[in-house]
């Protein structure tokens, strides 16, 4: 079929751009909406602007190719809402975005509208764009059946909850065979199931046109990417990140700390009531809490019994005089201008841990060299229900987070 129909009351389409051609087609599948997909030149949507239209519709145009390093993720909430606008309320005269900048769910009542999203082929953007919108309006459908522990009554996930990567990978597939039931061709690319994973990892935000890019959990990634690209050419990234300014600036609706990442066994092995503190030995200054510790794990055909002799831990904003130098590798001194003794060393193109962990990039500070202490969370946490302010990060002006007194 040049288009299908997903599954479900709705009539959301998937299909190719040959289909956008066709007026008597979209005519009789009643289109009122076309999301696009794919890259266009400015004189092609120039031309495709000025085509005569047996009836008017509302079109938007997400210029992305289809290559594992294309970032269609940061498009997930103007894409979602355009498309549940578009179900929700047909053809508005004067509605040229359909809704897509338009801050959560369409308005309750009949679903009238038609929507059509195309890419080339109709088999990765697409269908990434479809499956994005499923997982946002219908979460409760792509659950497991024995549930994940976020089954709070609401028919959407709220930008709140956070998903565990197995049970983000678990709904992924259940969502991707569900489309498959219409066009059984689509097969998204697997950097778009990467981030389709990291979609339902954050709960889908979609309350805002840039409700992914505030995510700490987004930053991480494209942090992460640059690291991929840049060390491939042997150079530092271009682009730094910082664990602890991500949670002072992660947005209200967005628990401190949430998106920091996975903590290590010897993490989740300390009761809730309680927290890890890495501390210079010399002055005693704090230089990472249990957040912000990496976890890492031997290659499971190794019987290593060395212990580790690292403390690997996130980039942390008291590095950041360090990194802003552009080397490859070098060593981590303590912030405390005081100190300035020497805690450890990092490697963007990562090292072997003495269990034969490999971690990449490597931020390790030296059990030698610093302290672990565990203490009551109670102590450390500050003002009730906000991360403690470990690393005394500034926040930039007119932001959430913690200020440095």
């Amino acid at each position: 079929m040049p288009l299908d129909r997903i599954p479900g009351d709705d009539n959301l389409y998937i299909g190719s751009a040959f289909v956008v051609g066709q007026e008597k087609l979209l005519d009789s599948h009643k289109i009122s909406h076309i999301l696009s997909v794919l890259q266009y030149t400015p004189k092609e949507k120039a031309d495709i602007a000025a085509r005569p239209q047996t009836r008017p519709r509302t079109r938007i145009f997400v210029d992305v190719d289809d290559v594992e390093e294309e970032d269609l993720l940061v498009h997930f909430p103007r894409i979602v809402r355009f498309i549940d606008f578009g179900l929700a309320s047909g053809n508005r005269d004067g509605d040229r975005d359909g809704g897509a900048n338009d801050g959560g769910h369409a308005a309750d009542g009949a679903r009238n509208g038609a929507v059509y999203v195309h890419c080339a082929m109709g088999k990765s953007r697409s269908a990434t764009a479809v499956i994005a919108y499923l997982l946002w309006k219908r979460p409760e459908q792509f659950r497991s059946a024995e549930g994940d522990g976020h089954d709070d009554g609401h028919d959407t996930p709220k930008a709140t909850q956070r998903y565990p990567p197995a049970v983000a990978e678990d709904a992924l597939r259940r969502a991707l065979a569900f489309v498959r039931q219409a066009r059984p061709l689509v097969e998204p690319n697997p950097g778009f199931m990467r981030q389709l994973v990291l979609w339902w990892h954050m709960g889908c935000p979609a309350d805002a046109p840039d409700a992914v890019e505030r995510r700490p959990a987004y930053q991480r990634w494209l942090y992460e990417k640059d690291v991929e690209e840049s060390t491939r050419i042997g150079r530092a990234p271009g682009r730094l990140w910082f664990g602890d300014e991500a949670v002072a600036t992660a947005p209200d609706n967005v628990d401190a700390g949430e998106d920091a990442g996975s903590q290590n066994d010897d993490v989740q092995n300390t009761p809730s009531s309680q927290t890890i503190q890495l501390r210079c030995k010399v002055c005693r200054r704090v230089l990472a809490g249990s957040q912000f510790i990496v976890p890492h794990d031997p290659p499971a055909q190794t019987q290593s019994t060395a212990a580790c002799n690292h403390h690997f831990v996130e980039p942390l904003s008291w590095m950041r005089p360090t990194l802003e130098e552009g080397a490859l590798e070098g060593r981590l001194v303590c912030p405390n201008t005081r100190c300035n003794a020497v805690v450890g060393r990092y490697s963007w193109q990562g090292f072997k841990c003495t269990c034969r962990a490999w971690v990449c990039p490597a931020f390790s500070l030296q059990p030698s060299r610093v302290d672990r202490i565990v203490v009551n969370s109670s102590a450390s946490a500050g003002v009730k229900g906000t991360a403690p302010n470990l690393h005394n990060i500034r926040s930039p002006p007119g932001t959430k987070g913690p200020s440095k007194v």
